[in-house]
């Protein structure tokens, strides 16, 4: 495993935005990963964890530590008796596909959302009322020493768009999906219509939803409300079609949709409503 240095990561964030990471790593196995958590550790440096980066703000001034992807060497999968045992570099939309050509099916209305299966257990992924939380039985993790354990499925503390990995720090290496036999036409019908919804969404590059909802009301219509819907700061643009969308018109900055982020939170806190990012934050803003 080769780990390098000043590489831009805008070159895997959906974004396509984003300075250096100041070093970037690919590994292959549970053992290389200990490897760059220890390069880390001599170095006193801050370990972040990339998947396909849909999900991701990248500063321009990029991150001063290590990032580890975990992406196409992390992708197996296996079917036994009932369950799914996935790596976490799998996308989330092939998961669900190649289930279904087996016949297997439970959260095909996940289908067509970007990012992979580690992605999707870090933020507790959801579309149309079904999150992939619920189907995970267990999940192996590695602590910052190296050590592998297992998590059973209530020690992930999932919530709306939140778990565990985003309070301790703890790397997903593989979990277990609890999956059931249904029709092969059923299925593929199903991920036909969620795709089909999906495709409404807009097509240029962004993170797709920027903010998670606020109780009782959705955030794209709070931010359509506010009378935001269609403003530009550089070449970022909250979406005229999604308000929860901030969009790349092509050579925005990491600060200018920062700048926009920025605007929806203070809008919304004169309303006395706060308004927290669903997209991480990676690296120095102004």
């Amino acid at each position: 495993m080769e780990i390098t240095e000043n590489v831009p990561l805008k070159n895997y964030t959906s974004y396509g935005i984003g300075g250096p990471a100041r070093f970037f790593c690919q590994p292959s196995s549970p053992d290389q990963v200990v490897k760059a958590l220890n390069f880390a550790h001599k170095l006193r440096l801050p370990v972040y964890v990339l998947g396909n980066g849909s999900n991701i703000l990248v500063s321009d001034a990029g991150v001063d530590g290590l990032v580890i992807r975990l992406a196409q060497n992390f992708n197996h999968l296996s079917i036994e008796a009932g369950s799914a045992r996935v790596g976490v570099g799998l996308s989330l939309d092939r998961l669900v596909t190649q289930l279904a050509e087996k016949g297997w099916g439970n959260f095909e209305r996940l289908a067509g959302i970007p990012g992979t299966v580690g992605g999707a257990i870090y933020m507790n992924a959801g579309a149309h009322g079904v999150s992939l939380g619920e189907f995970v039985q267990e999940s192996m993790v590695m602590d910052p020493d190296g050590t592998i354990s297992r998590l059973s499925s209530a020690e992930h503390d999932f919530a709306y768009r939140s778990s565990i990995f985003q309070h301790k720090k703890l790397i997903v290496l593989e979990t277990v999906l609890a999956i059931s036999p249904q029709s092969n036409r059923k299925l593929m019908h199903n991920i036909a219509a969620s795709r089909e919804k999906r495709r409404h969404l807009p097509p240029l590059p962004s993170c797709g939803s920027t903010f998670r909802n606020p109780p009782g009301v959705y955030a794209g219509k709070l931010i359509e409300e506010m009378g935001l819907k269609g403003t530009k700061i550089g070449q970022a643009q909250i979406s005229p079609s999604h308000a929860n969308f901030i969009v790349n018109l092509g050579g925005a900055s990491a600060q200018d949709v920062y700048a926009l982020i920025n605007l929806v939170q203070t809008e919304a806190a004169a309303r006395g409503i706060f308004l927290q990012t669903e997209v991480r934050l990676w690296g120095k803003f102004e």
